[in-house]
């Protein structure tokens, strides 16, 4: 079997979430091909785009969401992402297998079918947060904890947000509605799952899988008898399963400064991140404090973050490692080329840090 160093497994990462070479195609086509996008500050699907998407532009991605094509939902890990209406439907039934276990065990004395008909068509109409509180907590059961009616709401159903929902600036309170599609059989959903997650982060663990979707890797059984996969072992011994053909680019392969989003996907996509995060800097816990950072060589090597004033916009680098002088250029140049992106008024742009 295959050995893969490090540098290896870095590489096909880089390769195949766009962070080689940034191309030209639509927001619904980047977010099929990069798995859902994290959601929780609006602006961070948006930052996550520009650092891979030719021309990018924040009106292309609000356009798919108006039109329906790309959705604000909550999936995978309990937390919101921005994904393709075309594979929402296989996302939400994935993510909810752990929930239905406990949901079911919870409310062995409400009749499943009957609740997810009648709260069904109840959220045919938009409807708030507080409102699904309010009509949740009538069954019995259903505590008076603030999150409590609205994990038993989205565990039923899926419920996606509406625009301006996904919007950059959005601050409003979401309204919500229900998919009205049926959910696809577990096994065939989990399949789908399996191939779009090793087509973005391949080569991967079943327990990377898991991890970073938020389940057991017991939903994700059937899935591995579906999906035709080849076999890898990375410098630890750890079995990696792949999709056949798919990028693996040489160890040498030159991988350039990016600037990463909020949560952006590849730091959360393994139980085991050494190719995206060295060592030394789990310490930090950037995954936990959605700091944005910026990589070097494939790997995070600092966080980064906009002062802004009224003319002029600061882009504010913190090495967590000492960068290479040779990327120090090119760090500058995305620093203001993603600070032009943000704040497209500013006057000027300063970097500071590096």
């Amino acid at each position: 079997m295959r050995t893969l160093s490090r540098r290896q497994l870095t590489a096909a990462l880089a390769a195949r979430q766009m962070l080689l070479e940034r191309r030209s195609c639509s927001p619904v086509e980047a977010i099929g091909l990069l798995t859902p996008l994290q959601g929780q500050d609006p602006p961070a699907p948006y930052v996550a785009l520009a650092a891979r998407v030719a021309g990018f532009a924040r009106e292309d991605l609000q356009a798919a969401i108006d039109a329906g094509d790309v959705v604000k939902t909550t999936i995978m890990r309990n937390t919101l992402h921005l994904v393709t209406r075309s594979d929402y439907p296989a996302y939400h039934q994935v993510a909810r297998q752990a929930r239905m276990r406990t949901w079911r065990r919870t409310y062995v004395h409400l009749d499943e079918d009957q609740v997810t008909a009648d709260l069904g068509a109840w959220l045919a109409e938009p409807r708030s947060n507080e409102e699904i509180r309010e009509r949740v907590r009538r069954y019995e059961g259903v505590t008076d904890e603030p999150w409590t009616a609205i994990v038993f709401a989205r565990t039923l159903l899926a419920l996606v947000q509406l625009p301006p929902a996904g919007y950059w600036g959005d601050r409003s309170r979401a309204r919500f509605v229900v998919d009205p599609r049926p959910l696809p059989d577990p096994a065939d959903a989990a399949a789908l799952v399996l191939a779009r997650y090793l087509a973005a982060f391949g080569p991967a663990s079943r327990r990377d899988v898991a991890s970073w979707a938020g389940v057991a890797q017991r939903d994700f059984a059937p899935a591995w008898e579906r999906v035709a996969t080849v076999s890898y072992r990375d410098e630890h011994g750890m079995e990696l399963l792949d999709l056949p053909g798919a990028p693996l680019p040489p160890a040498d392969t030159k991988l350039p400064v990016r600037f990463l989003s909020r949560w952006d996907q590849p730091l959360l996509a393994y139980a085991d991140r050494e190719r995206i995060i060295p060592p030394d800097l789990l310490a930090l816990k950037l995954t936990l404090s959605g700091a944005q950072t910026v990589t070097v060589d494939g790997r995070v090597c600092a966080s980064w973050r906009l002062d802004r004033g009224r003319r002029a916009v600061r882009v504010m680098i913190e090495p967590h490692v000492e960068i290479r002088r040779s990327a120090l250029a090119q760090a500058r140049a995305e620093a203001e080329r993603v600070a032009r992106f943000c704040v497209p008024e500013a006057r000027s742009v300063e970097v500071v840090g590096v």
